[in-house]
């Protein structure tokens, strides 16, 4: 025989029970096929297969039961294929008096019995349960997790769910890493071993010694955390753990590779008589006819768990059914393109979002998918740059001994210099126009602009610098369109905060933040407030600054009502530039004028007195005062000339910024030295103990033009109007080179194997720089006098597209690094409407020059033929630059973006030309989110250096944002 008499079943299979087990006898062609069906399989399947032996359960043997005459019924099913024929157990004249149906009968002389419907094995899903701690913190109990290695998404979605759980927030910021206790950074949820303990950090690892770590995991049961989610990709501890489905014998799920969100099931025979190849040709291409337009079907690709595969024959094919139901198919030129991009992807991350259901289509039904919501998330990684040119983002500000905080449109970027670390206070949905920190607490108040669209007013927000939670908001009419200063109360225990609104500048209010309040305000006798603050270590008294006036206000808080009970003007008279600050005591206030003097005062006998005025200590203006410790402060000029003066000794010290720096606009002081703020986009590190001066950021003055990256790399590169080219570390956050362009650039683009960039210019040049060492290695002179929009080479590296503000197009052989030769049949191509970009294909076969009326001209490569009356839908894009190459969206969707990364076969990020960022469903489901940024509008949008990391840069900042975006498909 040549199968055991003795079959074997899966005690696990709950259903196995209600099943009928038919018998089988097999001929020797069909022993002999399944038994070299294995030599074709690769050693990555073979593994799969000794790997699901291992978990199997124990199995009990049951006795063959007799052949039954009844035909079995064959349950949801799209399709019987053709060359399956089931032969009943009749004699031929009866076989022959029967009418022909879907199912045929053949008439033989020797009746054979049914054919046993194999069943596939099912494999116990395995799980882990571990135990997490807060980085950093040895007395933190711990939280119990418990993972199911086959329902959770991705290892993104994992941190999600972790950032959700309330004894595990951190106060740096949400959880970004997950480390062993040794320091080991998790990357892969098949990494996390069964018991074991591990750290989340939102940074770098902080060595500690939890005392719980070596807890026993006992079988009881902890309480659901708050927030556990009930969609099944997190399981409590203790729960029963989910069972795969009994397997439906050899029904097969074929999805079409120009439709990926559609699938059609088939019966697969295994005692068939054609061949692999017809089989293909004939029957699945039929079944996808409705997809492909009748193309014909050539391969097979199997999606398992790991990679995706491709089937060769049906030796192959019966095997490969172990392990997976679900195919893709190809026509012959889907397959050029298949081979090269399935190769590079892993199915895991390619149907992250995928909405297929696990259920066949009956009849000749076509399944439409339904309507898809997206929950996407952006979340901001790293901030690249500093805006020290605009006033109300120029100010730097220091939190504690270590941090510095700063403005970012409507984000709030709190940057650890030594530990090269950021956070982010992003609940402003605005620009925020005035930020101040409290001298005692870790408070800090930001306001922003309102939207006169929206009709709505100012925000102001008081939060906690540590933990990056709103502790209040207030909109008050008083408010004005924008606050342009804002002062806390010197007393810990005192809810008193100072401010001017722009459009009432001779008015200053006092708010109670807690009672979301204004309780009292002054209206000043100058034209505008330059300053104000309470001075002399109480709240009772209060300087206000304006040009030519300094005015003490004494205010009687406990008065009902409140009352100014003194009022004392300066008696010199002079012109002042708003710079000031009191010492740490409180005891002193140092007011700074616009001929360099210094006017200090003391409260003597309740009363406000001028101690001494100290003129010309400081070239022109003062414009800077800035208390290092007490009695001892910082003073500086618009024009880079800086003292440190001791008032006790009277003694002043020179510090020296290097011209090249750029002006210096804001300097703020830490517990190792001075951090300055300069016009040219530098934050600068000055330590007292050390005469050198550290670059700690660097940025362009203007917002990029444009920004390219490779994958799998480290760096990535920006240019600015500024023209200047830089080179960024994406790992140290900083950067590496920068050279400034003799002439405007427009665009640029990377090679993607060779080490050269080539920056096209507005005066029809392109310049090529050596990327490892900023050297310039040639420049190439197109003749026509007109500006280069758009170059780009092509995805193998051999060719260079070039698309002018004319409308020609020409196209370059890249020989070597500087060697460049210019096809004579490229330069034909013309059209007199500027070129707003140059795609090419993905297998460098086809390009595309996209114009800035929205049409369209396609060529054929390597002949470079005009390719007319062609639907762009036919071709298969790059996945970044031009919304034409997402293939899921028609025109009439994707014109009005700028811009366009395929994220999965049915979900695209796409930057608008309006600013907005957007995650689109696909073409079938019309469904979309826009995410608010808080940064503006947003210019250009690419994938970054790191998974699931893009970049970003605005209209109206010349910060670069790399960014997470997490999508969730329900």
């Amino acid at each position: 025989m040549s199968e055991p008499d003795t079959i074997y079943l899966d005690e696990n299979d709950e259903n196995l029970s209600q099943r009928q087990v038919f018998g089988q006898v097999d001929s020797p062609s069909d022993s002999l096929k399944r038994s070299q069906s294995a030599d074709h399989l690769p050693s990555a399947m073979v593994a799969d297969e000794e790997e699901e032996e291992l978990v199997q359960q124990p199995t009990r043997p049951i006795r063959k039961t007799k052949p039954l005459s009844q035909i079995p019924k064959l349950k949801a099913t799209k399709k019987i294929s053709q060359s399956m024929i089931i032969t009943d157990y009749k004699s031929p004249s009866t076989s022959s008096k029967r009418d022909s149906g879907s199912i045929s009968v053949s008439s033989v002389k020797t009746p054979r019995q049914l054919p046993v419907m194999p069943s596939i094995k099912s494999r116990q899903v395995q799980g882990v349960l571990i135990r997490v701690f807060r980085n950093g913190e040895p007395h933190h109990p711990g939280v119990k997790v418990s993972i199911n290695e086959l329902e959770i998404k991705s290892w993104e979605a994992f941190l999600n769910y972790l950032n959700k759980q309330a004894k595990l927030v951190l106060p740096t910021g949400a959880i970004k890493h997950v480390y062993g206790l040794n320091g080991y950074e998790i990357r892969s949820i098949a990494k996390l071993q069964n018991r074991q303990a591990y750290v989340v950090a939102s940074g770098i690892f902080i060595k500690t010694k939890f005392q719980h770590a070596n807890d026993p995991f006992t079988e009881d049961l902890d309480p659901p955390t708050t927030g556990q989610p009930t969609n099944g990709h997190f399981r409590i501890p203790g729960t029963k753990r989910w069972r795969s489905p009994p397997s439906n014998g050899d029904q097969i799920f074929i999805l079409p590779y120009s439709r990926l969100n559609l699938y059609e099931s088939i019966l697969l025979n295994r005692n068939t008589t054609t061949t692999y190849d017809q089989w293909l040709i004939e029957e699945v291409t039929d079944l996808l006819s409705q997809y492909t337009g009748n193309d014909i079907i050539t391969h097979l690709y199997a999606i398992t768990k790991a990679v995706f595969t491709e089937v060769t024959s049906f030796s192959y094919l019966f095997n490969t059914l172990k392990v997976t139901d679900t195919f893709i198919a190809c026509t012959e030129e889907e397959y050029q393109h298949a081979k090269r991009y399935l190769a590079t992807m892993k199915p895991d991350d390619f149907f992250a979002n995928s909405s297929l259901a696990r259920k066949p289509v009956m009849g000749t039904q076509r399944y439409i998918p339904k309507q898809v919501h997206i929950d996407a998330k952006l979340a901001i990684n790293w901030i690249h740059g500093y805006d020290g040119t605009k006033d109300q983002t120029k100010i730097l500000h220091a939190l504690s001994d270590h941090e510095v905080l700063y403005i970012i449109g409507a984000v709030c970027v709190i940057y650890d210099p030594a530990a090269k670390q950021q956070r982010f206070y992003t609940k402003h949905t605005n620009p925020i126009t005035c930020v101040t920190t409290h001298q005692y607490h870790t408070l800090v108040a930001s306001a922003d602009t309102g939207a006169p669209k929206d009709r709505t007013r100012v925000s102001l927000h008081i939060w906690d610098s540590s933990k990056l939670e709103t502790v209040a908001e207030l909109r008050k009419e008083q408010f004005g369109v924008e606050i342009i200063l804002l002062s806390f109360s010197p007393k810990p225990d005192d809810n008193l905060i100072l401010m001017v609104a722009r459009d009432k500048p001779k008015i200053l209010l006092a708010v109670d933040w807690k009672r979301g309040e204004v309780i009292y305000s002054i209206t000043s006798k100058s034209d505008k407030i330059l300053s104000a603050l309470f001075v002399f270590d109480t709240i009772e008294w209060i300087a206000c600054v304006s040009q030519q006036h300094l005015v003490f206000y004494q205010i009687n808080w406990n008065a009902k009502p409140i009352q100014i009970t003194a009022q004392k003007e300066s008696e010199v008279q002079n012109i002042y530039t708003g710079a000031i600050a009191s010492d740490h005591s409180g005891e002193l206030l140092v007011v700074g004028d616009k001929v360099g003097s210094l006017h200090v005062w003391s409260l003597v006998q309740d009363e406000p007195k001028l101690a001494v005025v100290k003129e010309s200590v400081i070239e022109n203006d003062v414009y800077i005062i800035v208390c290092i410790d007490h009695n001892i402060f910082l003073l500086a000029n618009g024009q880079n000339h800086i003292k440190i003066w001791n008032v006790s000794l009277n003694s002043f010290e020179h510090i020296q910024i290097n011209e090249v720096f750029g002006t210096t606009q804001t300097i703020c002081s830490l517990r190792k030295g001075l951090v300055i703020g300069t016009k040219s986009n530098y934050i600068l590190m000055k330590d007292f103990d050390s005469d050198n001066v550290d670059i700690i950021m660097r940025g362009h003055i203007t917002p990029s033009i444009c920004i390219c990256s490779n994958k799998n790399t480290d760096e990535f590169f920006s240019i600015s109007s500024d023209r200047y080219l830089f080179k960024w570390n994406n790992r140290i956050k900083s950067v590496e080179w920068a050279i400034k362009s003799p002439q405007l650039i427009s665009c640029a683009a990377l090679h993607p194997e060779r080490n050269i960039i080539v920056l096209g210019t507005e005066t029809s040049k392109l310049l090529i720089y050596d990327t490892l060492s900023s050297y310039y290695i040639t420049t190439i002179t197109l003749k026509a006098n007109t500006g280069v929009k758009s170059v780009r080479f092509s995805p193998d590296g051999g060719d260079l597209a070039i698309g002018l503000q004319n409308g020609s197009v020409f196209i370059f052989n890249v020989i070597g690094n500087g060697d460049f030769q210019l096809r004579t049949d490229s330069a034909a191509q013309q059209k007199n409407v500027p070129v707003t970009d140059v795609v090419w294909s993905v297998d460098s076969s086809y390009l595309i020059a996209v114009y800035s009326d929205s049409n369209y001209h396609i060529w054929s490569m390597p002949t470079f033929s005009l390719m007319q009356e062609k639907n762009v839908q036919n071709f298969t894009w790059q996945q970044m630059t031009h919304p034409i190459t997402c293939f899921t969206f028609d025109k009439a969707v994707i014109d009005s973006q700028a811009s366009a990364i395929v994220i999965s076969p049915n979900l695209i990020l796409c930057c608008s030309k309006d600013g907005q960022i957007r995650v689109f469903g696909n073409f079938y489901e019309r469904s979309s989110q826009i995410l608010p940024t808080g940064l503006g509008n947003v210019q250009t949008l690419i994938p970054s250096t790191h998974k699931n990391m893009y970049l970003m840069s605005m209209n109206n900042n010349p910060a670069i944002v790399e960014v997470e975006i997490i999508v969730e498909s329900q």
